[in-house]
């Protein structure tokens, strides 16, 4: 069985390019240094089947949005306040009214073991230093399992 994640993490994307707050929303890590106040990122952690109906599968879609900020922006403590004014705009959003539409049913946060989460820490992008955070996203998501033919 195949996991099409494609509507999960387009949905995503398109979710963070919606709040307007990001010089860059990429789908995929960088291949150079993100440019700009704030970028992010959108990638695939993780996708487990964790249901069964007659018609369709029930899955957990882990997704990783990672956001980027150059450290060396001044003043330095707009780097920890506005990185986390981000994360804290789209954990509200996620948990609140957001729709993320399509066959997502919802944040699973404490379903299945999962949980939303931030990781925060420093990554090096050729060259350049960046503070970063990492937000684990679990979707729980129904049909997107390639049934055989």
């Amino acid at each position: 069985m195949a996991f099409d994640i494609t509507t999960t993490i387009n949905m995503v994307a398109s979710f963070l390019e919606k709040r307007g707050e990001y010089t860059n929303v990429q789908i995929g890590e960088p291949k150079s240094p993100p440019v700009g106040d704030l970028s992010a990122a959108v990638f695939v952690a993780s996708a487990s089947v964790v249901g069964l109906t007659l018609q369709t599968t029930i899955e957990i879609h882990e997704i990783t949005v990672r956001l980027y900020r150059n450290m060396l922006e001044e003043p330095e403590e707009d780097n920890e306040i506005r990185i986390s004014q981000a994360v804290t705009g789209i954990v509200s959003d996620l948990l609140g009214d957001y729709d993320l539409g399509a066959s997502i049913r919802n944040i699973a946060v404490g379903e299945y073991g999962q949980s939303l989460s931030a990781t925060y820490g420093y990554l090096d992008l050729g060259g350049t230093m960046y503070r970063m955070v990492d937000i684990t996203v679990p979707l729980l998501v129904d049909g997107s399992a390639t049934p055989v033919k």
